[in-house]
């Protein structure tokens, strides 16, 4: 090894064992939760788990702040796993399957409402509880911005939908009356009718879902059936312009 090499190697353990001395010190509880670089990691966090470093916002200089990065490409930043762990799951930063159970961690549903870990922050709820606002309805099947769309549809959408926002591509039109696939049915029919808004033909039966009485695959007719869907106490009727209103 070169000289040079041997040189950086030394000095970057005695920074690193100067930080941890630091937070070892009296005053290191107050300085392990402070969040030195403003890169919205806690200095604790970085030095036990991201392994960045606290004091420089973008520790790798690819122009991307520290806590948004996903170094284990699990779907989670470094800021939502931080998040994660200070609800008392025990995710690590750089580890894509923490519990090593077959399953990512953004892939997680920790509270069992029908949204992964990933969703719940797209959704802007609590990736621990099943009911966010207490309402009466799980996360999954409530619906953040009453476009008539519940937020697993959104997230779970490879049209980018967004679960914050009515109009998405801000188009004018509301995402539960887009019809994202195409096949002359708009995305709160056929969340209605538990078809795919991603697939004009959901059931792959060759009939496209506008024209397929049983597009999702039941054994029912889907008009007959009803809405299969929860509403969401939150969000009123739609107005007479047919836009969905808060309560």
């Amino acid at each position: 090894m070169k000289k040079e090499s041997i040189f950086r190697v030394i000095r970057a353990a005695v920074v690193v064992g100067a930080l941890v001395g630091a937070l070892a010190a009296p005053g290191a509880a107050s300085a392990a939760g402070r969040d030195s670089d403003g890169d919205g990691l806690k200095n604790g966090f970085e030095i036990n788990w991201s392994h960045t470093n606290p004091n420089r916002a973008d520790s790798d200089h690819d122009g991307l702040r520290d806590g948004k990065e996903n170094p284990d490409k699990d779907g989670l930043t470094n800021k939502q796993e931080q998040k994660l762990r200070s609800l008392g799951v025990d995710d690590d930063p750089l580890d894509a399957d923490s519990d090593d159970d077959g399953t990512v961690d953004g892939d997680e549903d920790e509270d069992n409402d029908d949204l992964d870990d990933q969703g719940e922050f797209e959704s802007g709820t609590n990736p621990v509880d099943d009911d966010s606002d207490n309402d009466g309805v799980e996360d999954g099947d409530a619906d953040q911005d009453c476009d008539d769309l519940d937020n697993e549809t959104e997230v779970e959408s490879s049209h980018n939908l967004n679960p914050r926002d009515a109009d998405t591509n801000n188009n004018g039109v509301d995402d539960g009356d887009e019809d994202s696939d195409h096949d002359g049915v708009d995305n709160a029919d056929e969340q209605d009718q538990g078809s795919d808004v991603d697939d004009a033909d959901s059931d792959n039966d060759g009939q496209d879902d506008d024209v397929d009485d049983d597009a999702n695959d039941d054994g029912e007719d889907d008009d007959a059936q009803g809405d299969q869907d929860e509403d969401d106490p939150g969000c009123t009727d739609e107005g007479e312009d047919g836009e969905t209103l808060a309560a």
